[in-house]
C-alpha cells in the first residue's frame, strides 16, 4: 500500500524541488496527495509545480498556493523574481491552481485522513500558520519529513558552513520554531548530509536525451540553475565541482519518506532554537525539556541515491499531456 502524502515546496528556484517532485511521481511507493507551494510569487511557484504535473499527465493532483512572507511579516520568502527562471513556465503562461489557501488546504486535509504524512522541502511557514490556527492539527499530521537544518559539519568544495547556512529552516526561524516544536513525529534531512550528494553533466545529458516533454523541462530547470548554483557556492568560498550541475536536496528526503537505505539515520534529541536571530538545530547529550526526539539523516551513500534517482526518474513514463 502507497504512503500519501502532501509535498510542502518551494519550487521555481534551486530546481531541486522539481527533481523532487520527478522522483515522487515515479515512486509507486508513495502517493502525492496534494501540493502546497511556499516563498514570495508563491500563486507562481504553485503554476511552476501544475505545469510538471501537465507535463507528467497528472493533472488530477491539486495544488495550491501558501504563504509568501514570514509569519512575522517582512518583505518575502525568497525572490518572486526568480520563480520564471528555472525553465518550466513561459512568461505569462499560468497553469490552473486551486483557489483555496495552502494553510487552509494543510488543515483540511490532515483532519480528514490520520494517515497522511507531510513532507516539506522548503521554509516552513505554512504548516506553522496552520498550527497557529490549529493547534491540534500537530495531533493530525501522522509523520513530518523535513529537508533542512544544520545538524553537525556542513562542508562542500573545501569550505566549512557557519551555522544558519540552511535556507528552508533559515529564511523564516519563527516558523520553523513554531514547526519543529509541535510535537509531530519528524524525520529530519539536514545539509550536512544532502551537500554530498548532486548529479552530474552526464546525468543531465541522459534527461535531455529521454526526449519527453517532462524530462525536457526537468533538463531545462537544471540548465538554468546550474550557473546559478555556482554562484552561490562559489561566492561562498566552495571550489565548485565541474561535474557537479544540481544538487539533490529534495529527492534525498524524499526518498527517505519511504526507504531510509540510502542514509545512516540516528534517533537524536534536538533542541529547535533561536540563537542570534538564526534557526539552529542542536544536537543534544539527552532528552530535556527543551529538545525532542528527532529521526536524524547523518550519512548518506551519495553515489548510490545517485544512481537510484537517475534510475527511477528516467525510468517514469509521463501520461498523456492534455490537449
Amino acid at each position: 500500500m502507497s504512503r500519501r502524502i502532501v509535498l510542502d515546496t518551494d519550487i521555481g528556484g534551486d530546481v531541486d524541488d522539481a527533481l523532487c517532485l520527478a522522483l515522487a511521481l515515479a515512486s509507486p511507493e508513495i502517493e502525492v496527495a496534494a501540493i502546497t507551494a511556499i516563498g514570495g510569487g508563491s500563486r507562481t511557484r504553485a503554476r511552476v509545480a501544475s505545469k510538471l504535473l501537465e507535463l507528467a499527465g497528472r493533472t488530477a493532483i491539486p495544488v495550491f498556493a501558501g504563504c509568501r512572507v514570514p509569519v512575522l511579516g517582512g518583505s518575502g520568502i525568497g525572490s518572486s523574481q526568480q520563480v520564471l527562471g528555472d525553465g518550466q513556465l513561459e512568461p505569462g503562461e499560468e497553469p490552473p491552481i486551486e483557489a483555496e489557501h495552502g494553510v487552509d488546504a494543510l488543515i483540511r486535509l490532515f483532519e480528514a485522513d490520520p494517515e497522511l504524512e507531510l513532507v516539506m522541502i522548503g521554509p516552513m511557514t505554512n504548516l506553522a500558520v496552520a498550527l497557529m490556527k490549529e493547534p491540534d492539527l500537530a495531533g493530525c499530521v501522522r509523520r513530518l519529513t523535513v529537508m533542512g537544518g544544520h545538524l553537525r559539519r556542513v562542508a562542500y568544495g573545501g569550505h566549512l558552513f557557519e551555522r544558519g547556512v540552511d535556507y528552508n529552516l533559515c529564511s523564516d526561524p519563527q516558523a520553523s520554531l513554531v514547526a519543529l516544536r509541535a510535537g509531530i513525529s519528524t524525520r529530519l534531512v539536514t545539509a550536512d548530509v544532502t551537500l554530498q550528494s548532486w548529479i552530474r553533466e552526464a546525468d543531465l545529458e541522459l534527461l535531455e536525451a529521454r526526449g519527453t516533454p517532462f524530462h525536457s523541462a526537468l533538463a531545462r530547470g537544471i540548465r538554468c540553475w546550474t550557473p546559478i548554483q555556482n554562484k552561490i557556492f562559489g561566492g561562498a568560498g566552495c571550489d565548485m565541482s565541474a561535474d557537479n550541475v544540481a544538487f539533490l536536496h529534495d529527492p534525498l528526503a524524499l526518498a527517505a519518506v519511504y526507504d531510509e537505505r540510502f542514509c545512516r539515520f540516528e534517533d537524536l534529541e534536538v533542541e529547535p532554537v533561536i540563537a542570534d536571530g538564526v534557526f539552529l538545530t542542536r544536537e543534544c547529550d539527552e532528552a530535556r525539556p527543551e529538545s525532542f526526539p528527532f529521526r536524524c539523516a547523518t550519512e548518506v551513500d551519495a553515489e548510490a541515491f545517485r544512481l537510484y534517482f537517475m534510475d527511477r526518474v528516467l525510468g517514469f513514463e509521463p501520461g498523456p499531456v492534455a490537449a
